[in-house]
């Protein structure tokens, strides 16, 4: 009982640590959204009168105006849309992009505390620590054979140990997404026969389909936001590092697949007009994002910080293409 009153006193002050940094976050996110809305808005006021039809009525987004309603982005849950449902549909945004990283913060410290209820992830977790641990030392002491190394690789046991203070904590955020990608094969979440079906879907989204500015920016947005992430968890790109970036393209693509996934509850709050986030819109940004994640491993052979340039690149090509749709049809490019 008593070791049960400190683990969860811990608990209780590691929340309340979280929660102050999900606040300052929350401010600084819901600024920088805030400006972005601001700068669609204007584009949208400028357009207006160019972007009539013959009839004198205003152009509309046809995907953000559909009647019908499949989706919503809630704190409690996961963004759920109908399998059945076409991306024509709106998603409708309750909460801004601060308010969505701020509970998805929460529901994860929620959902550790919950793990630690399981034996089998508690093993899980434990084993895993001791093979990091182990992978770490034993090359300060002189034992690096190939299987360490491949060990190494595999286990993203070298995560944070480059890139200074940014590097540690991208590493330490890594490896946290690495033991969530070991836990949903341990507890069955996730299966090879899901992530092929999950890569496939995210093959379709980059074939068959028209490439314009307005299809191609999202997929820069997305794309050049993962690789920055990517660089970021890695903390140097290098070959040794990237089965951080691996790992995280199948977790993409997985919530491109499922339509679920605090990233994408994110987008559609930063991308969100009147409430509403095209839902089209939304699977290319999602589909930019597991891209990103694939090009940034390719990338790592060049190592060092190639994916932040690249990603600051793709990010500023993508936003400019953006721009140019938005002036020249008056609104969010589907």
């Amino acid at each position: 009982m008593a070791n049960d009153g400190k683990v969860n006193e811990i608990f209780g002050k590691c929340k309340e640590v979280a929660s102050v940094a999900a606040d300052k976050a929350t401010v600084m996110i819901d600024s920088a959204s805030a400006s972005v809305s601001a700068g669609v808005r204007e584009m949208r006021e400028e357009s207006a009168a160019s972007s009539r039809t013959d009839d004198g009525n205003h152009s509309r987004d046809g995907d953000v105006r559909a009647a019908a309603e499949t989706g919503e982005c809630v704190l409690s849950g996961e963004l759920a849309v109908s399998g059945a449902a076409k991306d024509a549909a709106g998603i409708t945004v309750r909460h801004s992009a601060g308010e969505v990283v701020k509970g998805c913060v929460q529901k994860r410290i929620g959902g550790f505390k919950s793990g630690l209820q399981s034996k089998k992830l508690l093993m899980t977790a434990g084993t895993m620590a001791l093979v990091w641990l182990a992978l770490t030392i034993l090359p300060a002491i002189g034992f690096n054979s190939a299987p360490v190394q491949s060990l190494s690789f595999l286990t993203f046991a070298r995560g944070g140990l480059s890139g200074g203070v940014p590097g540690f904590l991208g590493g330490l955020i890594g490896k946290g997404l690495i033991a969530y990608f070991v836990t949903l094969l341990v507890v069955g979440g996730i299966s090879g026969g899901s992530i092929m079906s999950s890569v496939r879907s995210l093959a379709a989204q980059f074939s068959g389909g028209k490439w314009d500015m307005a299809s191609i920016s999202p997929l820069l947005v997305g794309g050049g936001a993962a690789l920055f992430v990517y660089n970021f968890l890695a903390g140097t790109s290098t070959i040794m590092n990237c089965m951080v970036g691996i790992v995280a393209f199948l977790i993409a693509a997985r919530g491109l697949a499922n339509r679920t996934g605090c990233v994408r509850q994110v987008f559609a709050a930063v991308f969100a007009r009147e409430g509403r986030a095209d839902s089209g819109l939304m699977t290319k940004v999602m589909a930019g994002w597991a891209g990103g994640f694939a090009l940034g491993v390719v990338l790592s052979i060049f190592g060092g910080y190639t994916c932040y340039i690249a990603g600051f690149l793709l990010l500023a090509v993508g936003a400019v293409l953006m721009v140019t749709v938005q002036k020249q049809a008056g609104g969010v490019p589907a």
